[in-house]
């Protein structure tokens, strides 16, 4: 799966080439060449976005000259939805960093916790250095906490972090960036997003090579 880049000078450019009647399309010139029905992972940059937001889309057809639709995948219609809510002005963040990696989109059981009791929760994007967790009470900026994902049929790999960012509004979250990771859990990550890089998807049970 090939990742496409898509980036706009401004929000009113990305709005202007996005659809929701088409069911959350994109439609934008682009220097790289595609098939129709081919699978792409588009990594889509907006200024007031906190980072570049990663998606998986089909190319659905011809746009202008050079240029292609992506028809965004259901499964990241609620990142689709944070991207096109911070570029009308309806969502903002607290505050942004900026990310050294990657990030992979997810859809991972997992609980994270303080200093009380975990917290279950949902992991929607992952990096070797950070995630996005789904929660309605974010912790506040700067606090310590840990995250244990709980693959499938695998054991739970245990992380630990500090708060970067907090999403409020719709799908509400916080970004974690997560502390260097060595040893069996950062071996496993590193399977994890190899993994993510091959086949735009994550999957914590695939065996660490």
């Amino acid at each position: 799966m090939r990742l496409v880049t898509l980036a706009f000078a401004t929000a009113d450019e990305f709005l202007a080439a996005f659809h929701p009647a088409d069911g959350g399309t994109i439609s934008t010139r682009t220097r790289t060449d595609g098939s129709i029905g081919e699978r792409v992972l588009i990594e889509v940059a907006v200024p007031g976005l906190p980072n570049r937001a990663l998606l998986r889309a089909d190319v659905t057809g011809i746009a202008f000259e050079h240029g292609l639709r992506f028809t965004i995948a259901p499964e990241d219609g609620e990142t689709l939805a944070f991207v096109v809510g911070i570029t009308r002005g309806d969502l903002r963040v607290e505050t942004a960093v900026h990310r050294d990696h990657a990030r992979f989109p997810a859809a991972l059981a997992a609980t994270w916790r303080t200093d009380g009791d975990p917290h279950t929760t949902t992991i929607e994007d992952v990096s070797a250095g950070g995630a996005f967790v789904r929660t309605e009470t974010p912790p506040a900026l700067g606090t310590v906490v840990t995250v244990t994902l709980l693959p499938p049929g695998g054991e739970p790999l245990t992380v630990a972090g500090r708060v970067a960012w907090i999403r409020q509004g719709t799908a509400p979250g916080f970004g974690v960036d997560l502390d260097p990771t060595t040893g069996e859990p950062g071996r496993r990550l590193r399977s994890l997003l190899r993994h993510a890089s091959e086949t735009a998807s994550v999957d914590l049970g695939v065996s660490a090579g």
